[in-house]
């Protein structure tokens, strides 16, 4: 168990450095792409970027998690290299199926996702859907590097991604003014090289193509309760944006995509380098007596860490985008807060949902999404005409709450797991008071510099409260030591 706690620790690091590093890439380009973009043409992507991500799910997400998981249950390489093969077809004949209708109507679909008025749709989805395309294959290829533990070579060719879709951006952005399009051509552009890249390091470990017809009913079986579950989530992420498109217009769209880019930013930065790698270590140790010690201590530090940032990052949410965005993004600032308190909600399912992955029962992940997609819709038309995009921003809480909740009371059948839930809500209304009280005194204008001192002592005291039992247990090695399986397990 203490090696993989450690590999936990270590391979989350390095898939977080290059999150960490594309996500910082995205807020330090803020400054240009709201120069060059403007508020409708942030609406347009976000309108875009959900569809896109509907249709993504059916494609891939299934699929390549399904792959994954079959491949720690095949001992021969040989029937290993069938298995990833077989994905892989399996992943280009449903691209071909499903994007094709998309490719076709793509006028249509763009006269329905972004009015009649924006003439460009069925041009700006043709790119988005080959884009969509490549993306589909790359994810599996990506998690094909995760399984075999190579995180410095996913990472080395992240970033090489990274910087040719931030050249590609902004040469088509700024050279050549192409507007929202530009975006959508470097992220083409980069897909394909990233692809082509990718491919070749796939190619050369499982050699030449081979097939096995019985595979794709057991990738079936396992990932179309996942693709179920995925598509509720998206809606249940993204349902605000078509409701804010229906009840307000393009340019609130566009503000509170900024937003949302901020708080979910922050919570990828955390949750998805380590989703990453947990969804790889809990296969392996999920039938040891350990493992639900092992998923108790990850929760506890794990939610430290997003707690503490998130909170850090609402007490300076003002300034940090004053210092980004153009002066018509700034409204922005006020949501902020709000998105980062519901992605702490959110964060958790990815540990309550551990047992389910563990034991194939994926069915039972759809039911909290559907909860999720139900609250979602309600409180978004309750919320959305009275307080605008705050009450999308609300709903958001009030959303990843149910699903988070929902979900450990149906997870918990399959195993239960003791997490800490009694402190870490504690703490969270703790940091939620803090921050209410803060913005009472942040409500002066005249006193700016008393408002930074007490932003700062707020968040001082409860990153000492809250990460020190982390910093004391890795400093002097009884984390880890504890960690160690007992004589006789």
């Amino acid at each position: 168990m203490e090696r993989s706690y450690r590999d936990l620790l270590r391979h989350s690091g390095v898939y977080g450095l290059g999150h960490i590093l594309a996500r910082l890439a995205s807020v330090l380009l803020l400054p240009v792409y709201t120069r060059f973009l403007t508020r409708e043409d942030y609406g347009i992507l976000a309108i875009l970027d959900l569809t896109v991500a509907l249709l993504a799910i059916v494609l891939a997400s299934g699929t390549v998690r399904a792959v994954a998981r079959y491949h720690f249950e095949t001992e021969s390489e040989r029937e290993r290299d069938a298995l990833w093969w077989t994905g892989l077809a399996l992943l280009v004949v449903t691209g071909v199926v499903l994007l094709a209708p998309a490719v076709v109507f793509r006028e249509r679909l763009g006269a329905w996702t972004l009015g009649a008025d924006e003439v460009r749709g069925g041009f700006l989805y043709l790119l988005a859907l080959g884009t969509l395309a490549l993306t589909t294959v790359e994810q599996l290829f990506q998690s094909h590097l995760r399984v075999y533990r190579q995180s410095s070579l996913f990472v080395a060719l992240s970033l090489g991604r990274l910087a040719l879709n931030i050249a590609a951006n902004l040469w088509l952005l700024i050279v050549r003014d192409l507007g929202v399009a530009a975006i959508l051509w470097g992220n083409l552009i980069t897909a394909a090289v990233s692809v082509a890249a990718l491919f070749a390091v796939f190619a050369r470990r499982r050699g030449a193509p081979r097939l096995r017809g019985g595979r794709v009913g057991q990738l079936f079986s396992y990932g179309t309760p996942l693709i179920v579950a995925s598509l509720l989530a998206a809606a249940m992420h993204q349902l605000d944006r078509y409701l804010l498109r229906l009840l307000l217009d393009l340019g609130e769209v566009g503000i509170y995509q900024v937003a949302y880019m901020l708080g979910q930013g922050i919570n990828t930065l955390f949750l998805q380098p380590f989703s990453q790698i947990w969804y790889v270590v809990m296969y392996e140790i999920g039938d040891r007596p350990t493992a639900r010690r092992v998923a108790v201590r990850v929760f506890r530090h794990f939610f430290a860490l997003l707690a503490v940032t998130m909170l850090g990052v609402s007490l300076a949410a003002e300034p940090l985008l004053g210092l980004l965005v153009a002066p018509e993004f700034r409204a922005a600032a006020g949501v902020v807060p709000v998105v980062c308190l519901a992605y702490v909600f959110f964060s958790l399912n990815s540990h309550f949902n551990v047992p389910v992955l563990v034991a194939k029962r994926t069915s039972l992940m759809i039911p909290p999404h559907a909860i999720g997609v139900a609250v979602n819709l309600a409180a978004n038309l309750l919320l959305i005409p009275r307080l605008g995009i705050y009450g999308a921003a609300w709903a958001s809480v009030i959303t990843f709450g149910a699903f988070s909740l929902s979900g450990l009371a149906i997870y918990r059948r399959v195993e239960r797991v003791d997490y800490p839930l009694t402190s870490s809500a504690a703490a969270l209304v703790g940091m939620t008071l803090s921050f209410l009280a803060w913005q009472r005194i942040a409500s002066w204008p005249e006193r700016p510099l008393l408002t930074a001192l007490v932003a700062a002592a707020i968040w001082s005291a409860w990153a000492a409260l809250l990460l020190w039992p982390l910093w004391r247990g890795l400093r002097n090695g009884s984390l880890l030591a504890e960690l160690r399986p007992r004589p006789g397990r």
